[in-house]
C-alpha cells in the first residue's frame, strides 16, 4: 500500500502515518470499483470456485468477488494474502463481520506456500505495480498455484490523477534534481494487449485528500522525505490541490467530496 525506496527514517510532524485506515479512507470506492470492473471481465465464478484474492489488502476484491455472484457464496472459497499485518487484521474483521468465507493469510505474492494446481481462480487487483521486478516474479507464482484451465485477472493503474499532481508538489517544494515519488509509472498505461477501462472513485475533501495522498506518496521515492518537506508542507498540499482541480474528470460533488477519473489496465488469462 505504500512500498517506499527509501530506508530514509525522517517523516515531517504533519504527515499522516500510513495505516490500513487511512489508505480506505485515500482511495474511497476506487478498490472496490476496480476490482469490480475487473471481475466483470472474467466468465462468471462458478460453485465450488477456490479464488486466490492475491495481495487482498483490507478486502476490496474480496467484497467485489462476492458482490458479483448470482447465487450463493456457501460453496465458495476465497484465500486472501497480504504482506502487510496491519491490512490484514481489518480483512480478518470484516470477513468475520459480513460473513465471507474467506481466509485471510500473511503471504509474498512473490513466495506463496500454497501447493501447485490449487486455485480455479486468481485475481491480483492494484498488485503488479507495486511489487519487485514488475510482479514476474508473482505472476510465475500465480501460474504455478493455479489449476490448468484456471482463469487469472490482474489490472493496473493506465492514469492515476493523483501521481502527477504528487509529483507537480515535488518539483514545487524540493531542490532541482530529487528523484520525483512514484516515478516508472507511465510504463503501465502500455495498452498492447490490455483492456483500458474508466474507473470512477468517489472520495473525501479535496485538502483532506490531497493531505493524504502526500502523506502516502511524497515520501515513496529513493530519497524518502526531505528535512525541507516539514517546513513546506502547507505549500505541497496546496500544489496538489491546485493540480488535482486540473484533471480530467475531477468534480466536486455535493457535501464536499470530489470524483476523479482513473483508467484501468486489466489483463484476463487462462492456464
Amino acid at each position: 500500500m505504500n512500498h517506499s525506496q527509501s530506508d530514509n527514517a525522517f517523516v515531517p510532524k504533519p504527515a499522516l502515518s500510513p495505516t490500513a485506515e487511512l489508505y480506505d479512507e485515500l482511495t474511497g470506492d476506487g478498490m472496490e470499483n476496480l476490482a469490480k470492473a475487473t471481475i466483470a471481465q472474467m466468465p462468471p465464478i462458478p460453485d465450488g470456485a477456490v479464488v486466490h484474492d492475491n495481495g487482498c489488502g483490507t478486502g476490496a476484491a474480496t467484497a467485489a468477488i462476492l458482490a458479483s455472484l448470482s447465487g450463493s457464496a456457501a460453496s465458495l472459497s476465497i484465500k486472501g494474502t497480504d504482506v502487510n499485518e496491519n491490512a490484514l487484521d481489518v480483512y480478518r474483521k470484516r470477513a468475520d463481520e459480513r460473513g465471507w468465507p474467506a481466509e485471510s493469510i500473511h503471504m509474498d505474492s512473490s513466495q506463496l506456500s500454497f501447493c501447485d494446481n490449487f486455485f480455479t481462480h486468481s485475481i491480483g487487483s492494484a498488485l503488479l505495480f507495486v511489487l519487485p521486478e514488475d510482479g514476474v516474479t508473482a505472476m510465475k507464482e500465480v501460474y504455478r498455484t493455479l489449476k490448468p484451465g484456471g482463469t487469472a485477472a490482474v489490472n493496473c493503474w493506465a492514469h492515476t490523477p493523483n501521481i502527477r499532481p504528487i509529483q507537480a508538489a515535488a518539483k514545487a517544494t524540493r531542490p532541482a534534481g530529487t528523484p520525483f515519488p512514484r516515478e516508472g509509472v507511465d510504463k503501465w498505461s502500455d495498452p498492447d494487449f490490455l483492456l483500458g477501462t474508466d474507473v470512477h472513485v468517489s472520495t473525501v475533501e479535496i485538502v483532506r485528500f490531497a493531505t493524504m495522498a502526500w502523506s502516502f506518496i511524497g515520501g515513496t521515492s529513493e530519497v524518502g522525505w526531505l528535512q525541507t518537506d516539514e517546513e513546506r508542507w502547507d505549500q505541497a498540499i496546496g500544489v496538489v490541490v491546485e493540480e488535482l482541480r486540473k484533471s480530467k474528470g475531477f468534480m466536486e460533488l455535493d457535501g464536499g467530496r470530489c470524483e476523479l477519473e482513473f483508467i484501468a489496465n486489466i489483463v484476463i488469462a487462462t492456464k
